[in-house]
């Protein structure tokens, strides 16, 4: 009862509110972030995997056994079938080469099928969206294979030996951009017409598609004991595997939610420690006088414990609630935006909010009040005592640890929390010895200005350590708003506009040799550039310096479960690098041996290096190469590219097919059919409508960020009020002896004005450099972006820092100037 008088006797005398404010913003903000966070990275998962028409796909080239369909519907899971093949299609005399999808009555699981029964209309408001394929007897056709074959809507046309009617003409579907082999113009039917056609037979080249969805941790432990089950034909298709560029996004997007959660916890965290400090200062008084009146050491500390514990757990729950209430609002700002169906974020992230504010108290708080026990009773009368306090090492050691702590559980990346932690820390020492020289060399210049200069760096000097700690204070508070500010803007700018307005939207894939120059032709009379043509074969990796990789290695590097596309150039793509090795003009080519420049990434999953011999089949026939070189590659680049590219020539003698893309405009898409009047054999994928979606993902991950950062700009706010309200004390003590002797008003608040510019200026320089460095260094280890100075904080972090802390310092001191002198004195004797 005694700790919950005096907790409730120091909330009255305001002692506590700078405290529990911080302690309430803190937990707020790291459990709205980690709240939405969770909601929109699991929403975004799920709406993304509408990109595999499933949470998962399993791929065989060979049909499924029933018994696994029947293993599913009894775990609970979602469950369809596809299954795709190239066949002719024939109207009258017309024929065209299709790529075939019979898709099951569930199909797709995730997302929805976009059906017109107009031709080439790619208006939304007149698409039907519906969430099952065509019925039996009837197929939906891409709108170029009317022409093609010379039929309109509601026509016949053959598969095989069946009939069917081509009724609807099909827009979208979910999964259309997971694949470049098969993609071509596009009849979707039942599967059950399938056997009508009598197209499949032995030595028919099939890819069967196993469709599932349904809770993760169901998902997940069905398919790891059914991987016991698969053969060398099954794999498991999961975003990651499929849409690289869209994992990516993704990714990208945790890392900045992460980020931000690491911002707000750094500034909640520092407002939390200032307000124990100034805390601990201010019951020197009330633990002497309780020593007085025969109060323990372990009585004194077991009421303060017990006090910060019933103010952590009212702060934390209050912080929980109106976490709640900001996450809420932020979800609904972001459902109103977008067609956003956020998930459950679970219990977890509400017991981390409550995890924080324990042990931020614990950490920040605990550590200022553990050595007030130790006062002596006459301190009460004698104020020149000197009171012992807990190592400032150990105090930063103890807020190291739980920032650590906390910021490693938020962000769940452990590289992006060692490069923020040490870049922060590392830039904190560096700011301190800047900080103590500027001051050094700013003592000359204030000594010959005016009177109120020389009464701001006076009072700056006079207390050099707390003003290097305010303007250590200042400077990370600025310093983190301005990154934040940064990520806003150009970064997430950049990471959004990232593909180039002209990308090729269009790949043209199975160009035989002798259609490569009709084809080049015929895109230079329409204008279009190709961006390439590069010649293709396809085999499997069987050996690495004449051994057969093992099982380890094939399931590190998913490439050697499959046949890779293989090519050859003369000259290094625009977007590949060469990260160790030669290129081709460096290397001696006599035509009869080989060499190949592998991707960083596989290299890296099958442990190559410079010199290894790797052989490959293809189609029975060997092939061997030497690796020559480690390169890097764009994978958002849209244009070709390999794991494997080989010296030129190596591939002249396996028949290859050549590919390419190409960026053609939406009022220039007739030319699709007369490529395809021209080379019937051509496989056109057309990945314009699956750039719109993945833009359009990219938008909502990005305003969910930039809505999530407005809650760490509160966080900063009340870094720099805790800051300024530290040092009220001395600055009422002086500015009354001041007044006391006959200073103005005028003269006591412009040199207190001066004394914050001062304070916001050098707090604003240091800021700025911390900020640019700490930016160069996330966009080079984390964001792995282009390194790009940013010259608008150069001059926005000095006057931001002086404007921003001179408003706070003269609104926390106005009382300076107004409250009487005798007043003033009286209440600080």
């Amino acid at each position: 009862m005694l700790s919950l008088k005096l907790l409730w006797r120091n909330w009255r005398s305001g002692e506590l509110r700078l405290l529990a404010a911080a302690l309430l913003l803190a937990v707020a903000v790291v459990s709205a972030i980690a709240i939405f966070t969770q909601r929109l990275e699991g929403a975004l998962i799920k709406q993304s995997n509408t990109f595999l028409g499933a949470d998962r796909v399993v791929r065989s080239s060979r049909q499924l056994p029933p018994a696994w369909y029947d293993s599913a519907e009894k775990a609970g899971l979602q469950q369809a079938q596809t299954l795709s093949f190239n066949s002719m299609s024939f109207a009258g005399d017309a024929m065209y080469l299709a790529d075939i999808k019979a898709v099951s009555d569930a199909y797709p699981l995730l997302g929805e099928l976009e059906i017109s029964e107009e031709p080439f209309n790619q208006q939304s408001d007149s698409l039907q969206k519906i969430k099952s394929g065509p019925p039996r007897g009837e197929v939906w056709v891409d709108s170029r294979l009317l022409p093609l074959l010379g039929i309109e809507l509601g026509g016949q046309l053959f598969i095989g030996e069946a009939e069917f009617t081509a009724s609807k003409v099909i827009v979208r579907e979910p999964d259309r951009g997971d694949s470049l082999s098969l993609l071509g113009t596009r009849i979707m039917m039942h599967i059950d017409d399938v056997p009508a056609t009598e197209v499949i037979q032995p030595g028919s080249r099939i890819r069967y598609n196993w469709l599932l969805a349904g809770e993760e941790a169901v998902l997940t432990s069905f398919l790891d004991s059914a991987k016991e089950q698969f053969s060398s034909h099954e794999r498991i298709i999961d975003l990651q595997s499929s849409q690289r560029g869209l994992a990516r996004t993704l990714d990208r997007g945790k890392q900045f939610l992460g980020l931000a959660a690491m911002i707000g916890l750094l500034l909640a965290g520092l407002a939390i420690a200032i307000a124990a400090q100034q805390f601990a200062r201010r019951h020197t008084d009330q633990v002497a006088l309780l020593k007085s009146l025969g109060a323990g050491a372990n009585k004194i500390r077991s009421l303060y414990a017990k006090q910060l514990f019933v103010l952590a757990l009212i702060a934390s729950v209050g912080g929980l609630l109106l976490g709640e209430l900001l996450q809420r609002l932020i979800a609904s700002v972001v459902s109103s935006m977008y067609p956003l169906d956020l998930a459950f974020a679970g219990l977890l992230p509400y017991g981390l909010g409550l995890f924080t504010g324990l042990l931020c108290l614990l950490c920040f708080a605990l550590p200022p009040l553990w050595n007030l026990p130790t006062i002596p009773p006459i301190r009460v009368l004698r104020r020149d005592i000197h009171i012992a306090s807990v190592s400032s090492f150990w105090q930063a050691a103890l807020g190291i640890i739980a920032v650590f702590i906390l910021v490693a559980v938020y962000s769940q990346d452990l590289i992006l929390t060692a490069v923020v932690m040490l870049g922060f820390f590392a830039l904190l020492s560096l700011a301190a010895l800047i900080a103590l020289l500027m001051l050094k060399l700013g003592r000359v210049w204030g000594s010959r200005s005016g009177s109120s200069w020389r009464l701001a760096w006076a009072s700056l000097l006079r207390h050099r350590g707390q003003t290097v700690a305010q303007i250590l204070v200042f400077a990370t508070a600025i310093m983190l708003l301005l990154v934040i500010f940064v990520v806003r803007t150009s970064l997430i700018e950049e990471w959004r506009y990232k593909l180039p307005e002209e990308a090729p939207n269009h790949f043209l894939v199975n160009i035989a040799q002798h259609e490569v120059e009709p084809i080049k032709q015929l895109f230079a009379d329409e204008q279009l550039e190709l961006q390439g043509l590069f010649p293709m074969v396809r085999a499997r990796l069987v050996e690495i310096n004449n051994s057969k990789p093992g099982d380890k290695v094939k399931e590190q590097a998913e490439v050697m479960n499959r046949e890779a596309n293989l090519s050859w150039t003369d000259t290094l793509p625009d977007d590949n690098q060469i990260l160790e090795g030669k290129w081709w003009p460096q290397l001696e080519l006599d035509g009869k041996k080989h060499f190949v420049s592998v991707e960083k990434e596989i290299a890296q999953r099958l442990k190559l290096k410079l010199g290894d011999q790797l052989k490959f089949s293809v189609g029975g026939l060997a092939l061997e190469a030497e690796v020559s070189s480690i390169r890097s590659l764009e994978w958002d680049s849209m244009r070709p590219n390999f794991y494997f590219l080989f010296s030129p020539g190596a591939l002249d003698s396996y028949a290859p097919t050549y590919l390419s893309s190409v960026y053609i405009p939406a009022q220039q898409k007739p030319v699709i059919n007369k490529l395809l009047r021209q080379s019937p054999t051509v496989l056109v994928v057309e990945l314009d409508l699956v750039i719109e979606q993945i833009q359009n993902l990219t938008a909502q991950v990005s305003d969910g960020v930039e809505l999530v950062l407005v809650l760490v700009l509160l966080a900063g706010v009340m870094v720099l009020l805790a800051a300024v309200n530290a040092s009220m004390d001395y600055r009422l003590q002086e500015a009354g002896i001041l007044r006391a002797l006959g200073s103005s008003r005028r003269r006591i608040l412009g040199s207190t004005a001066l004394e914050f510019i001062c304070l916001g200026a050098l707090a604003g320089l240091l800021a700025m450099i911390g900020a640019e460095l700490l930016l160069l260094a996330m966009q080079q280890w984390v964001l792995e972006t282009p390194l790009q100075a940013h010259p608008e904080l150069w001059l926005a972090g000095p006057l931001i820092g002086a404007i921003i802390v001179c408003s706070m310092g003269l609104w926390a001191s106005r009382k300076v100037v107004t409250a009487p002198p005798m007043q003033v004195l009286r209440e600080l004797a």
